[in-house]
């Protein structure tokens, strides 16, 4: 009787192994992206606990949203996958073709000022290897997307418009976003201060994406705005970007390589 209960309780353990291992490999698997848009004039600003932004050594980017990231989600486990490869490499002569878009669009404006590459590759290798997507496709599709939307111009046709003076309703920020793309955003805030209502700024604008890096889809998981009911919208300018340039880099900018093998 007792080897019996014994035996008995071994199977349970294995059965119960079994789950907990096909659980863990089916949380190990994106099947959605959150493409992350971020505006610079709030990170910027001297907002509280943002960073120094310096001009990129390529030049002036865009005064426009930039590109930060294209997530990998698990909708089983409302988890972000990360780190899915740890021998990612990085080739920067694979943007090439583009390479004017990604200095516009997902620039590096962190100190000191560089050339971005180190910030792409560290993007890549967080979340592209745990995507279908190669590395041209990854940073391809996501400039591509950021295009669909042209966040500015989506925003401005309803009145909301930079401005360092004027305060928007949450509600109505929404609601222009909800012309396009529905269900597929939710809306980011930092905080410049805690004085008049709240100071709260638009930050981010996260979209919903489809594991092919093609298509805004419905969210399949819920994100709540941190946004307190009334935001700014602040003004970006160059004059946010100081000259970053370190002794270094004032001796040699970086080139971006031409050698198709040449890692980074």
């Amino acid at each position: 009787m007792a080897r019996s209960k014994l035996f008995c309780l071994l199977l349970c353990i294995l059965a119960f192994l079994s789950v907990s291992s096909s659980y863990q490999a089916q949380a190990a698997k994106s099947d959605f992206f959150y493409l992350t848009l971020t505006w610079p004039g709030s990170s910027c600003n001297g907002a509280m606990f943002s960073r120094q932004c310096c001009m990129p050594t390529t030049g002036e980017p865009a005064l426009d949203f930039f590109v930060e990231s294209m997530e990998t989600y698990d909708s089983y486990t409302e988890k972000i996958v990360t780190n899915c490869n740890s021998t990612c490499t990085f080739f920067v002569n694979q943007l090439k073709n583009f390479i004017g878009d990604m200095f516009q669009y997902w620039p590096d404006v962190s100190c000191p000022s560089n050339n971005g590459a180190s910030m792409w590759k560290s993007t890549f290798c967080e979340y592209g290897p745990c995507s279908n997507l190669t590395q041209q496709q990854y940073f391809q599709r996501a400039l591509d997307l950021r295009k669909d939307l042209d966040l500015l111009t989506l925003l401005g046709s309803k009145g909301i418009v930079p401005s360092n003076t004027k305060v928007y309703d949450l509600e109505d920020i929404e609601s222009a976003l909800r012309t396009k793309y529905p269900f597929s955003f939710v809306v980011q805030c930092n905080r410049r201060d805690r004085t008049a209502y709240g100071g709260y700024q638009l930050y981010k604008i996260r979209y919903c994406i489809s594991m092919d890096g093609k298509k805004f889809i419905t969210c399949p998981i819920t994100k709540d705005t941190n946004c307190g009911s009334k935001v700014r919208f602040p003004v970006f300018t160059y004059n946010m970007l100081k000259d970053g340039l370190s002794k270094e880099n004032e001796m040699n900018l970086i080139e971006m390589p031409t050698n198709r093998d040449e890692i980074v």
